[in-house]
């Protein structure tokens, strides 16, 4: 792609999320209270074509860049947190999928781009060889977007490998047991699947560099490693951290500090937080967005992704969600008790914050696993985030 045509993908884009954007605003707190997405805020994402972001053309996807993926993410996440993290359940299971056989890739698919397969890795389900195919059992916890999904994707522990397995989700049992903090609206529920045979061909094994893709992932996307998944929900964390700044920028002009004579805005220690804040987050999107662009250019260049290049895109991603959340407790010393009173946007944004910077695939644990790839240590994460 031309530097014009990367542009042009953007904004086009971005125009369509903007015309579904008056809709996401407005079913956004309902689904904060309700511990799922809107009927119609789904509707809307589906609508933008948030569910073929990373989905091959010959799908019927638009197969973007990653760069214009999370353009697209923080302008979702403008509106509504929860309808931004579905850009992560839409196109997850899609990225993965490209050493996938072709005929599961359209089974699940080719009559449908915008089916959602939601996905988590957090607890593998058990499977055996059975009669007709095999048998998984087990929970899987924290599926986001499971409420709409017609599949679940899920690593499965087979002959004492790691397989990927998608099981219909009308087999499964989705538990209403999203309690949190933050994030309630992506509704990430506990499913729940009893003793299900599936086909042998909705299980995979385990993908080797030299596995080849099929025939719908040959573009360059689908050369990228599979971290350039950060490019669908790590955006969130960075629209978060510029809310705070945003909404802070305003209530500096009008508040006054308990027990004291002038406003923030006159404030020394105030202005010094709010400076470093804007530093930190404007650095952490920079550095993000720059290893986007270089893992994008390697793969356009056809050139395999080194283990350093694969740790400095899991660094970049790990380091956004994090300064984010420095940046949002920054604000909190700044803004004091209004960040914690109900109903005001810091509220939500801090809660939304702290629930996201302890994501697996990003809490602060994962800058030890950069220096485990680069000093050659033992990896304590798991496969599938390499």
């Amino acid at each position: 792609m031309t530097a014009q045509q990367t542009f042009t993908e953007q904004q086009e884009a971005l125009a369509r999320v903007a015309s579904v954007q008056g809709r996401l605003t407005a079913h956004s707190s309902w689904s904060e209270q309700a511990y799922r997405l809107h009927d119609d805020s789904f509707a809307a994402i589906v609508e933008a074509r948030i569910p073929r972001l990373f989905l091959p053309s010959g799908l019927g996807g638009d197969e973007v860049t990653p760069m214009t993926c999370a353009a697209v993410c923080e302008e979702v996440a403008g509106s509504d947190t929860a309808a931004a993290w579905h850009i992560m359940v839409f196109n997850a299971a899609k990225l993965m999928a490209a050493k996938w056989p072709a005929e599961l890739v359209e089974l699940l698919w080719a009559d449908n781009p915008d089916r959602l397969v939601c996905a988590s890795g957090h607890t593998p389900l058990q499977g055996k060889r059975v009669a007709g195919g095999v048998e998984i059992s087990g929970t899987q916890r924290f599926v986001s977007g499971c409420n709409f999904a017609q599949w679940i994707m899920s690593p499965v522990i087979m002959d004492g490998e790691m397989h990927n397995a998608v099981v219909a989700i009308e087999d499964c049992q989705v538990k209403d047991n999203w309690n949190t903090l933050g994030m309630r609206g992506s509704g990430s529920n506990d499913v729940l699947i009893d003793h299900i045979t599936v086909p042998s061909l909705q299980v995979v094994p385990p993908a080797q560099p030299e596995t080849p893709v099929n025939h719908y992932y040959e573009g360059a996307l689908y050369r990228c490693p599979s971290r350039i998944v950060f490019a669908t929900y790590v955006p969130v964390a960075l629209s978060l951290a510029k809310q705070a700044i945003d909404e802070v920028a305003a209530l500096v002009k009008t508040k006054t500090p308990g027990g004291g004579a002038s406003k923030l805005t006159e404030k020394h220690m105030a202005q010094g937080h709010f400076g470093r804040a804007l530093a930190l987050y404007r650095s952490a999107r920079l550095m993000f967005y720059n290893a986007l662009e270089i893992t994008w250019q390697r793969a356009v260049d056809g050139l395999e992704a080194t283990p350093e290049h694969r740790a400095d895109l899991y660094l970049a991603g790990t380091h956004a969600v994090q300064t984010s959340a420095e940046v949002v407790r920054l604000m909190g010393n700044v803004a004091g008790t209004t960040m914690t009173e109900g109903g005001h946007p810091l509220d939500r944004i801090n809660r939304d914050m702290e629930t996201l910077r302890h994501h697996g695939f990003v809490n602060e644990s994962r800058y030890a696993s950069v220096a485990q790839v680069l000093w050659g240590a033992e990896l304590d994460y798991p496969a599938m985030l390499r």
